[in-house]
């Protein structure tokens, strides 16, 4: 068990009602980066971590101001014993890094910091985690695998039978390859999966294990035993640790956001807060995730706004730089502006809310050979009538209400450097353009199904679904 610290405990907790600058300034003593926010009798009001605090400095709240009002009112805690593997198991579940312990009646009596807990112990916690989330029957539809591999954040799953018995692998890969193929979502994913993957036995070397997948160009290792049970599933990123992606991103921040009026009149569209932090933010969090951290924002209106919040970008663990367009240029027209790239780069609405797996979409334009791929979601409109087929006057077929599908843009883009060549300068220049001057041309233009999350955060219907995603834990 892990041994309570009352001292620690003691130096965590504070009122409602004091300051935020009482709370900076108790938070650099306690050296715990969160604190718990107590009413009388140790009875937990919230959690006050320094990135709160942070927020609400970059919002100019008065330091004065009470700390329990910028607080998280709803923090995840435990009121039943737990092990140090059951404690990193809980907090890799919900990405946090404090847990509040209460006893039966509510009260505060233990603090746990991730620190706490031994590397043996994450490690065990981290591998029986991901088998948990990575599992699926092969029985599973292919719509199962698409939201439990969104969960999963793998790239791949392990296709059991009786539990643990190997059965097959299933990558994103796979999935997006049938979803172009147009497949349907019901159908059981065995049907899609390798049921021959490359595997291993516990006890591989890293240098083994890497030289295994640089052989097979693969990024995922089951481990399996000598009754071929799956015990663990190792990814390329555990052993080539932060990666950083041969990327560098775009984010066009620059519109107006007139759909979403009188919300953006003072406040850019990609600087509106989606719970508690802008869209932008958000953004900047997952590219630097995905181990890019070179990004430039093309901006134009209220753009002092968006370099104020985010400076150089130093403090959000990326590089920025900025281009500011004096006058709109579109969707692609801005990219001009830029110093010309010498690798691939990924553009990206500002307007977009997602958990695509940029590290999935390079992979996959590095393996078509593409020179822009551009990124779709698949997009159903369920006719209300009965559809009559004609050859001249015969009917030759009734659909009874079908449902029509399409692959719509979803405003992500992966670019070679060559493209840029096709962009006029400056003018009014489209993504739609440019991927037409390229097919014109020859070029080769592949598209990558995002079977993630996705919202086009660009009207208030739109804005108000980001909120209730973010309440709900979708994002």
């Amino acid at each position: 068990m892990i041994t309570r610290n009352f001292e620690r405990l003691n130096s965590v907790i504070i009122s409602p009602s004091a300051s935020i600058a009482e709370a900076i300034a108790q938070l650099d003593k306690a050296g715990t980066r969160a604190l718990v926010v107590c009413s009388s009798g140790r009875k937990p009001h919230g959690l006050l971590t320094d990135g709160d605090i942070r927020r609400a400095l970059l919002h100019g709240d008065d330091l004065t101001s009470p700390c329990g009002a910028i607080a998280n009112r709803k923090p995840i805690f435990t009121d039943v014993p737990l092990l140090p593997i059951e404690v990193l198991r809980l907090m890799n579940q919900h990405d946090i890094s404090h847990l509040p312990v209460l006893n039966a009646k509510g009260e505060l009596i233990d603090f746990l910091l991730r620190e706490d807990i031994g590397v043996e112990e994450e490690l065990e916690a981290r591998s029986q985690q991901r088998l948990d989330n990575v599992v699926i029957s092969p029985t599973a539809s292919i719509a199962d695998a698409i939201g439990q591999l969104d969960k999963a954040g793998t790239g791949a799953l392990i296709l059991c039978t009786g539990g643990t018995k190997l059965y097959g692998l299933l990558t994103d890969g796979d999935i997006r390859r049938a979803v172009l193929r147009g497949i349907s979502l019901d159908t059981a994913c065995e049907h899609i999966a390798s049921r021959t993957p490359a595997t291993t036995e516990s006890g591989i070397s890293a240098a083994n294990a890497i030289h295994l997948m640089n052989q097979r160009d693969i990024h995922h290792l089951p481990v399996v035993d000598a009754e071929g049970n799956v015990v663990d599933l190792i990814l390329r990123k555990d052993i080539v640790a932060e990666v950083q992606l041969n990327l560098s991103a775009v984010v066009m921040a620059g519109g107006y956001g007139k759909r979403l009026l009188p919300l953006t009149e003072q406040v850019p569209k990609p600087m509106l807060p989606v719970g508690d932090r802008p869209l932008l933010e958000r953004t900047i969090e997952q590219l630097r995730r995905s181990g890019i951290r070179d990004i430039s924002l093309i901006t134009h209106y209220l753009a002092d706004s968006i370099e104020q919040h985010f400076g150089d970008g130093r403090s959000f663990g990326v590089r920025l730089n900025y281009v500011q367009e004096d006058h709109p240029l579109g969707t692609a027209g801005g990219l001009k502006l830029m110093k010309q790239a010498t690798r691939p780069f990924l553009v990206i609405n500002g307007d977009i809310l997602t958990r695509l797996s940029f590290e999935a979409m390079h992979d996959y334009h590095r393996k078509n050979d593409a020179e822009i791929t551009v990124g779709v979601r698949k997009y159903e409109v369920k006719v209300p009538f009965g559809v009559v087929e004609c050859e001249d006057v015969r009917i030759t077929e009734i659909k009874e209400k079908p449902s029509l599908t399409f692959f719509v843009n979803a405003g992500i883009y992966l670019l070679e450097p060559s493209t840029c060549a096709y962009i006029p300068e400056g003018q009014h220049f489209n993504m739609t353009d440019l991927i037409k001057k390229l097919l014109e041309s020859g070029r080769p233009v592949v598209s990558f199904p995002i079977m993630e999350y996705w919202l086009d955060v660009g009207q208030h219907a739109d804005y108000k679904q980001a909120q209730e995603d973010i309440q709900n834990g979708k994002i």
